[in-house]
């Protein structure tokens, strides 16, 4: 039986990096039965609800540094955490793995070298009889000389077999940032895309007109790689105040709204603000402790509204209509390739252009997921050959053959 690890993030507080987690390893499992799949998570998590360093006391403490000091600090830090904790539970776990794959969610990108310097230590745990595949990777266009640096050594060490972005946004940055060295690589949508296969809806009626995804707008703009402007709360679409006018003008229209977050902890910090300057029980009101919950919060809306992209991505394999808020190229290049670009709009759009959008994609309907089922044979076409197997779409009935982030610890 082969022993296929997956890693990611896994385990982080955003859920949507453990939808993206989870839904691969059962499209994994679909075109590779006889298999083990385990998931380990670059941010040194064991389990959802864990916390990283990014959430912990140290990082406080270094988002008040500056530039100049942050990265080192951090650099120190993550480096310590791996000499004294990662490393040898890493090379344990892969110490058998036949297949590594490494994919899933924004993993090439360039913060304040987190990512660069995480995948260059994992490749030092990654056996050299091991195969390695990156799949459906996000890659953003911003780098540091030193986030090329070590992401070139990951490259090096790893020594990929298998190289698979989920747009084609990522396959120009990916060629760019390596310098012209990752040349033959495909495009395998993000698996998210197949997850209403492995999470069941409840049905055709629903519950909220309205699912409205509440982020803390801050702290996606610092990871973001567009430009946003100065100020995050005077511009018409931007800051908790968006939020709160939507929800009234959408109450006050007659239609049921609820107020979710993907579950990262400043997100929640933001919604109960939202509920809060709301009044409580004007809204119905969620945060979702696990992926199969905040599936099951999208399924049930007739339309989303929200800056996550993977909110987004859950909705439209839900066949819900949403209309996505572009703080990144990536979410943009998401809507794009699913055909749907008339539906992502400007993180400045105000809320009149939001609600115009929500009611016009409600009035379309399923007219505007016709990319859909082709997403889906990309994806599996692309991980049957991967896996060299004959490729099959998956269905709902099978998603108990499916490993779940809970059973893999």
């Amino acid at each position: 039986m082969k022993h296929v690890v997956i890693c990611a993030v896994p385990y982080s507080d955003n859920l949507g990096d453990a939808v993206i987690a989870e839904t691969l390893g059962f499209l994994i499992h679909q075109a590779l039965p006889d298999c083990r799949i385990s998931y380990l998570d670059i941010a040194g998590r064991t389990q959802l609800g864990e916390s990283s360093l990014k959430k912990g006391r140290l990082m406080r403490i270094f988002s008040r540094l500056p530039g100049w000091a942050r990265v080192p600090a951090l650099t120190l830090a993550i480096w310590m955490k791996y000499r004294r904790q990662w490393r040898g539970r890493w090379a344990q776990q892969l110490a058998d793995a036949d297949v590594v794959v490494i994919g899933g969610g924004q993993l090439l990108c360039d913060v304040d070298l987190n990512f660069p310097l995480k995948l260059y230590l994992l490749s030092r745990c990654i056996q050299k009889n091991s195969m390695v595949a990156l799949v459906s990777v996000g890659v953003a266009g911003k780098w540091s000389r030193a986030g090329k640096y070590l992401i070139s050594r990951f490259f090096e060490r790893a020594a990929p077999q298998f190289i698979s972005v989920r747009d084609e946004s990522s396959r120009r940055n990916i060629v760019g940032v390596t310098g012209g060295a990752c040349s033959d690589v495909s495009i395998i949508p993000d698996p998210a895309i197949l997850s209403s296969a492995l999470y069941p809806g409840k049905g055709p009626a629903r519950r909220w007109d309205v699912g409205i995804c509440v982020s803390d707008v801050e702290s996606l703009h610092y990871n973001a790689d567009i430009g946003t402007g100065s100020g995050t709360g005077s511009e018409p679409g931007r800051g908790l105040a968006m939020f709160v006018e939507l929800a009234t003008r959408l109450r006050q229209s007659g239609q049921r709204v609820v107020l979710f977050t993907n579950g990262a902890e400043e997100d929640n910090i933001a919604a109960v603000s939202v509920r809060d300057r709301l009044g409580v029980g004007t809204v119905d009101f969620i945060l979702p402790k696990t992926p199969a919950e905040l599936a099951s919060i999208i399924a049930d809306c007739h339309s989303m509204v929200g800056h996550r992209m993977h909110a987004n991505i859950i909705a439209f394999s839900f066949g819900v209509p949403s209309v996505g808020i572009v703080w990144d190229n990536k979410v943009a290049s998401f809507f794009k390739l699913s055909g749907r670009g008339d539906f992502a709009v400007r993180h400045t759009a105000c809320v009149d252009d939001l609600i115009e959008r929500l009611e016009y994609a409600r009035f379309l309907g399923a007219a505007q997921f016709k990319r859909s089922a082709q997403l889906g044979h990309d994806i599996t076409q692309g991980l049957s050959v991967l896996f060299s197997q004959k490729p099959a779409m998956p269905t709902p009935s099978t998603f108990k053959a499916a490993p779940s982030l809970q059973e893999t610890r």
